[in-house]
């Protein structure tokens, strides 16, 4: 995420411009990944463009994601290692379950689908506990909802080892502690959002 953020305007005509590029360029052969949904600085679609069209201008602040935090009857809260094959951030500690949402994708549609998808969890109820805009000072660098669920004790996770190397259950307590005795091995974005989640 740039200092600086597009005005709502600017922001219109550069989707506008990247969409009318992409539709020009689409038969390329290059592979974009997933389509995404551009929003402006009130959440609002303004537009939809191919995932590496929005990393490589610079647009990840007007996206959109989920960040599930799951826990169990015992109130731990399960903590996924990150895959060693990951790019970013290889043995590190992840949210339960985070999704980019798809295009036209509503927030809770997103959750669902990313614990059935990433830890093979279905039929739980997600409670929204938490919004954020981006905001650099708050840690924030998108648009995003947080949810919460509990498993219960029959309940299997059933994790891709492609992106998750183990699983966890730690506490609230233990999460607040490795926030400070090993900051730099989570997502940077991961205690303002623990927060939002715990400490609302």
């Amino acid at each position: 995420m740039t200092d600086v953020l597009l005005t709502d305007d600017d922001l219109k005509n550069r989707v506008s411009k990247l969409m009318i590029e992409f539709m020009n360029n689409v038969d390329d052969g290059s592979d974009n990944g997933e389509l995404q949904d551009v929003v402006n600085s009130k959440d609002e679609i303004v537009g939809t463009l191919p995932r590496g069209v929005i990393w490589d201008n610079n647009l990840q602040a007007n996206t959109r994601v989920v960040n599930i935090f799951v826990v169990n009857s015992s109130k731990k809260i399960l903590l996924p290692v990150r895959s060693l094959k990951k790019r970013y951030l290889p043995g590190g500690f992840d949210f339960s379950c985070g999704e980019n949402l798809k295009a036209g994708e509503e927030y809770e549609q997103a959750a669902i689908r990313g614990l059935r998808e990433e830890l093979g969890l279905t039929g739980l109820i997600v409670g929204l506990v938490g919004s954020f805009k981006p905001s650099l000072d708050n840690g924030f660098f998108c648009f995003g909802k947080v949810y919460k669920t509990e498993v219960g004790a029959g309940e299997v996770v059933k994790i891709n080892h492609d992106e998750v190397a183990e699983i966890r259950w730690v506490s609230q307590q233990e999460v607040k502690k490795m926030l400070i005795d090993q900051k730099e091995k989570f997502k940077r974005d991961y205690k303002s959002i623990f927060e939002l989640a715990f400490n609302s």
